[in-house]
């Protein structure tokens, strides 16, 4: 299959608060293989919830899939999806996730779709490019599954590759680059930490916690023998990255939501309801 037969969409976002101060979508944008659902205002979080769903499949090769989102105003928006995204079987070519996000003032960004997961024989490139004012705040979440766990389908993928630069003032703060091949050892330490392994990052920039986060200890003594976690400070101190591998799907969801809870504590915010009903 070549990639030009694949489906070429996404989504575009913009936000900003209206007179009352209240966040509002005020230019959209979406097309195949993405839907966007109605917004929900969260008023205990002051957050407008966008649901990201995928009508397709899922993604398939030659798929391109763009997400661009942008917040002014102090605007405050978290984006989700009502379930996984998966990267389905493709016989030759790859998929393409392409994302921008520019947070401005003192807005404020939580990007937590569900579990990615590569599914055998697949092949997915992703790019995420991320620019942040100097008072704005993010939380962006990743997690990641080698397969379909419950049908038994693990680390038969043919690769993933993941690109991720994060600005703040247009200064370059955070770059990781990396591939995942089952066939060589760039997948080895987590392919014989757990037997059924999942893999979550959050990734938390907010001027509240450049000196320290208060929640650091807490996170660390989630650790247990189905569970391991670790925080590092991100350079030029903006910033901090927790990552997560559990050993089973129940404990995965636990901990996300736990360490979900405590960083949201520590820049004095609540916690957005996804409403997955």
């Amino acid at each position: 299959m070549s990639e030009t037969f694949g489906l070429q969409g996404g989504v575009q976002l913009d936000c900003r608060c209206n007179s009352e101060g209240l966040p509002y979508i005020s230019r959209q944008r979406f097309a195949p293989p993405v839907h966007l659902s109605k917004p929900y205002l969260d008023h205990e979080s002051g957050s407008l919830l966008i649901n990201l769903s995928c009508p397709t499949a899922g993604m398939l090769a030659g798929d391109r899939m763009s997400c661009d989102i942008q917040l002014n105003d102090h605007s405050s928006m978290v984006v989700t999806t009502p379930g996984a995204t998966r990267s389905h079987f493709m016989q030759r070519g790859i998929a393409r996730v392409e994302q921008s996000f520019r947070i401005n003032d003192s807005s404020f960004l939580e990007y937590n779709p569900g579990a990615l997961i590569l599914q055998g024989s697949t092949s997915l490139f992703q790019s995420t490019h991320i620019n942040l004012s100097e008072h704005a705040e993010l939380l962006y979440v990743e997690k990641i599954m080698p397969g379909r766990v419950a049908h038994g389908e693990l680390f038969q993928f043919k690769n993933f590759s993941n690109r991720m630069k994060i600005r703040k003032e247009n200064n370059l703060i955070l770059s990781e680059s990396y591939t995942l091949e089952p066939e060589n050892d760039s997948i080895h330490a987590w392919k014989h930490s757990f037997p059924t392994p999942f893999y979550g990052c959050l990734y938390l920039i907010s001027p509240k916690v450049e000196d320290h986060l208060p929640s650091r200890q807490a996170i660390h003594d989630l650790k247990n023998k189905q569970l391991l976690i670790g925080t590092s400070q991100m350079h030029r101190k903006v910033g901090w990255i927790v990552k997560v591998l559990a050993g089973d799907a129940i404990e995965f969801r636990r901990a996300m939501k736990t360490v979900r809870s405590l960083i949201h504590e520590d820049i004095e915010r609540i916690p957005t309801d996804f409403r997955r009903f």
